[in-house]
Order: structure tokens, then C-alpha cells, then sequence
């Protein structure tokens, strides 16, 4: 089986309060996660992370070995491995990044790339969902085109679920667990919007 997730927020105490996570502690919160994550995906199956695990570097060597899968990252812009980030603003200190996680565990792939779901095509992989160009997003440089796929993304944590050809695969959207291929192509097949007004994030 294939899943997609996002977001988890590793150790990050404050994002109980930004996305009113119901965990009583960063630690019931880590606990959780792992949980939810580990109850549906197993040891063979492939997850596509997109983006944001932890903002520090300790949690991403800890709990990346406590969660099953064979785990693909697509990069956020909390991940010491994006090109965003502070920590990995020149080439020599993205490979080093980029070396790091995957010695810990994940397979670092493009911040964007395509991906072949076969009953949809390809589907668009980002964490940041398609911009809407206004000035001041720090961001610009690094969202997705649209061009026309469907694109899987992250980083809006509770804002939305759906949205104009875009599905939004953190875990504060889908009840702190992983989202299947299956759930994917549901959703698409369907064309399924049940989003508040837009915020791109």
C-alpha cells in the first residue's frame, strides 16, 4: 500500500496550541503519532512524507526508526534538507543535510516531483500547495505551478483538506494519520471540495 502524511511537528510543543492538537503534552502528542502512523502502515509499505517532521534535528534521528514503511521525503521548509531552510542555504551544507537524513533513515527525494498513481496519472508532490502570487509570500520561489495536475501538499495543517485540485495530506487534516493511494483517488475520482474559504498558507 502507498500513504501520504505530513506535518507532524515532532517535539514541537507550540503547534498543540496552533492547530489545537488534543494532547495534553508534546510527549502524549510524539506517542500518538507514532501510534496512528504505525497502526495502518506496515513494514512493506511505502509512505511519501511531505514535508515538516520535526523542527529540530534530534527528533527526525529518533522517531524515524520508531515508524514503519519505507519512508520517501519530499522536503519542507522546517526540514533541514529543504533549500528554504537557514541551516542549508548553500550547496555543501544541503548535501551534508540531505546525506544526514537519509543515514537516518528516509529516502530524501525532489522538493517537487511527479508521481504515477495509476488510476489518476500523474499527481503533483510538494509540501507547499500552488501559490497565488500575492507579494510578500516568502514562499514564492519555491511553491509548485500549477499545470494543470492534481497536487498532494502539506504545510496548511488545519486550514483545508481540499482545494481547487489540491489535497492537503497533513496529519491535522485526517485525524493525525496517514492517507492511502486508495483515499487518493477517491477524493480525485470524486472530486470531493469540502474546504472553507481559500488560504493557501
Amino acid at each position: 500500500m502507498l500513504y501520504f502524511t505530513s506535518d507532524h511537528h515532532f517535539w514541537h510543543s507550540n503547534i498543540i496550541r496552533f492547530c489545537n492538537r488534543p494532547f495534553g503534552s508534546v510527549e502524549e502528542m510524539n506517542e500518538a503519532l507514532i501510534q496512528k502512523w504505525n497502526d495502518l502502515v506496515r513494514p512493506e509499505d511505502e509512505v511519501y512524507y511531505l514535508g515538516d517532521f520535526s523542527m529540530a534535528a534530534r527528533p527526525v534521528e529518533v522517531y524515524t526508526t520508531k515508524l514503519n514503511g519505507i519512508k520517501y521525503l519530499v522536503p519542507g521548509n522546517h526540514d533541514f534538507c529543504h533549500s528554504y531552510n537557514k541551516q542549508t542555504r548553500t550547496p555543501e551544507r544541503h548535501a551534508r543535510w540531505v546525506q544526514q537524513y537519509q543515514e537516518w533513515g528516509w529516502n530524501v527525494v525532489p522538493e517537487q516531483m511527479l508521481l504515477i498513481i495509476p488510476e489518476l496519472g500523474d499527481v503533483k508532490l510538494c509540501h507547499l500547495p500552488y501559490g497565488s502570487n500575492f507579494e510578500g509570500d516568502k514562499y514564492a520561489k519555491w511553491r509548485p505551478q500549477d499545470e494543470g495536475h492534481w497536487l498532494l501538499c502539506g504545510h496548511v495543517h488545519d486550514k483545508w483538506k481540499t482545494m481547487h485540485k489540491m489535497i492537503n495530506v497533513g496529519v491535522d487534516a485526517w485525524n493525525f494519520q496517514p492517507v492511502s493511494e486508495v483515499e487518493i483517488v477517491r477524493i480525485v475520482q470524486g472530486v470531493i471540495d469540502n474546504s472553507p474559504a481559500p488560504n493557501l498558507g
